[in-house]
Parts: C-alpha cells; sequence; structure tokens
C-alpha cells in the first residue's frame, strides 16, 4: 500500500525530548515534503490531541519515556486511543521485552533511536502503511468468512478433529437443532450423530477436498426428533486446533416427498389396473353383445327404419371410441410409473 501523501501525510509525533523532536522534525521533512506534523510533549497532551475528531492521523510516533505516565500504561492507552492508526516506537533503550510486548499489542515497529535516520524511518513508516493495509484485508477476510458461515442456511459446524467437540456453530444449526450455542460448545458431533466415523473420513482426506459421505446419518434434535441428513467436510485449520467444517444436508423433508411421489404413482398404477380390468372388461362384453347382434340379426337391421339401424351402430362406434380412451389412459400412467 503507497504512503498516504498526495494531500499531505499527517503525522502525531509524541517525544518530550525538545532535541529529538527537531531531529525526528528532520528526517520526516527529508522524505515527505507534504507533511503535516503535530508534536505532543506528554500523554495529557497526546491525548487532546487524539480526542480531536476534526483531525485524522494518518502515523503515530511515539517516544516510550514520557514524564507523566509508566511505558507499560504508556502502550495499553495509546493503541485504545488510536486502535487503526499504524504506530512506530522510538525510544532510546534497547530492550527485547519491551520490543516484544509492543509488537504483541499491535505496534507496527520499534526503533532505536541511536540508529536512526531519515532512509530507515521513511523504510519503517511503509512497512506500517503494508502492514495496516494487510491487517485490513484480514479483518475484511475473517468478517466476510464469518459473514457467509452465520446466513448460510445449511446447519454447518467447526468441530476438533481429534475430541469431536463442537468449536463454533452457526445460526442454521441453533434453529434446525434446537440447543443454544453455549449448549453446542459442550457437546461432541458423536451426541447427536452416533454414527459418526471421523477416522473413515480421514482416511479419505484429499488435501483441499470437500468430503462427502455418501451414507445418510441420523441426527438427534433437543426435541427427540431424527432427522436424515448428508454430511459434507472438509479439514481445516481453526485458531491453531485442527477442526474439520462439517455441513449437514437435511433429506428428511426430501425423503418425505419421495415417499409422496412414489405414492402417487401407486395410485397411479392402480387405477391404470381398474381401468384396464374393471372398466374394460364390462365394455368389452358390451361391444360383443352389439357385434353379435349385428351379425345375428342383420337382415332384420334392414328393415328397421333408418333411426334404429343409426343408433346402433353408433352405440359400437362410441364403445371402441372408450375403449380407446381407456387405453390411452392405461398407456399414460404406466409412461408416469416408469
Amino acid at each position: 500500500m503507497p504512503i498516504p501523501e498526495n494531500k499531505g501525510l499527517n503525522i502525531l509525533l509524541i517525544e518530550d525530548n525538545p532535541g529529538d523532536q527537531v531531529l525526528v522534525s528532520d528526517y520526516l521533512r527529508e522524505e515527505f515534503p507534504r507533511l503535516i506534523l503535530e508534536t505532543a510533549s506528554d500523554f495529557n497532551e497526546a491525548k487532546n490531541f487524539l480526542h480531536k475528531d476534526t483531525i485524522q492521523y494518518k502515523l503515530i510516533l511515539l517516544d516510550l519515556s514520557l514524564p507523566d505516565i509508566d511505558h507499560h500504561s504508556l502502550l495499553k492507552e495509546i493503541i485504545t486511543l488510536a486502535p487503526n492508526t499504524p504506530i512506530i516506537i522510538l525510544t532510546g533503550h534497547d530492550d527485547i521485552n519491551i520490543a516484544i510486548e509492543s509488537l504483541t499489542l499491535g505496534y507496527t515497529d520499534y526503533l532505536l533511536k541511536d540508529d536512526l535516520t531519515s532512509k530507515r524511518l521513511r523504510k519503517s513508516i511503509t512497512y506500517a502503511f503494508e502492514r495496516k493495509h494487510i491487517d485490513k484485508q484480514l479483518e475484511t477476510s475473517v468478517k466476510r468468512y464469518h459473514q457467509l458461515f452465520q446466513v448460510n442456511p445449511q446447519p454447518i459446524w467447526v468441530i476438533n478433529s481429534h475430541t469431536g467437540n463442537f468449536i463454533e456453530v452457526n445460526n442454521s444449526a441453533l434453529e434446525k437443532y434446537g440447543y443454544t450455542k453455549d449448549e453446542f460448545l459442550k457437546m461432541k458431533i458423536q451426541n447427536i450423530d452416533k454414527d459418526y466415523d471421523e477416522e473413515k473420513l480421514r482416511n479419505h482426506h484429499t488435501e483441499g477436498e470437500i468430503l462427502k459421505n455418501e451414507n445418510l446419518h441420523k441426527h438427534k434434535l433437543k426435541n427427540g426428533h431424527e432427522i436424515q441428513v448428508k454430511l459434507y467436510s472438509n479439514f481445516i485449520d481453526y485458531q491453531g486446533i485442527d477442526a474439520i467444517l462439517l455441513m449437514a444436508i437435511d433429506l428428511s423433508e426430501t425423503e418425505s416427498y419421495i415417499s409422496q411421489i412414489e405414492n402417487q404413482n401407486q395410485q397411479l398404477k392402480d387405477i391404470a389396473w381398474e381401468q384396464s380390468h374393471l372398466v374394460r372388461e364390462p365394455l368389452t362384453r358390451m361391444m360383443g353383445i352389439i357385434s353379435r347382434l349385428e351379425e345375428k340379426h342383420l337382415d332384420q337391421l334392414k328393415n328397421l327404419d333408418n333411426e334404429a339401424a343409426f343408433l346402433l351402430k353408433n352405440a359400437l362406434r362410441s364403445a371402441h371410441e372408450i375403449d380407446d380412451v381407456i387405453r390411452s389412459i392405461v398407456n399414460r400412467a404406466s409412461n408416469r410409473k416408469e
């Protein structure tokens, strides 16, 4: 990330030594022509500068030897007052413990005044902005991951790969299973899934691969009900812990839907059988009777008035049409089942 000096690099120098104030100021102006520099000689003055809403400092240079506060308290106070601002420590004491303490708290660099030059100071400032940019990107990435984890409509957990203990759980799992987050964090995956076999899953693990357990698992809800789920998982490092990201897809409703479809298909099959046997059987007899009447009384039909002959012939034709309709219904029902 480039140093933001297009509109002037606004820096707060917290330093009680007048000679060091001048030296650091000269080094800064040598490297940054568009410098805007404020100087505080003690902690109270620095605190007043940092409380001003009208000033947004891009960088803080901090001397640890101030007259109105010890360095331990100073480190904690300044990082609290300016948590999002890069802070570089300038000190005359080469103390490794203080250096470790400051860097652990989130300070970006630790420079000795005796070794300070304009080039070294610029290099440290450049590093400070780059580190802050990376930290911000990492923070954004963590927030985005957490949001995706929480808003996912499927139940998701992070579990300890060695013990099976739940480490993290999303809102969907809380709603689906009925447990609170505190209750989940006191449980293991085996408390809701007796068939869970992490070792079997691990034996088929490939780095970076999303693992799917082909077997259906029965998961027990807090209310005692059981649901059928399919599990998807991946081995991850979670805050230094060997963990598994585990997602459950509830198939209970799907299985119920499939069962309903199968029942409907069976009903169609029964209807097709009824159409084919119970309805067509009397219809076939009726068609046979009409055909027999035509054959046996053909001469008499010639002597009948035209209307009677017409009705008899159309009765047979209608019977054939009904038979065709029934055949079509049976065929469609058979195809639906398949």
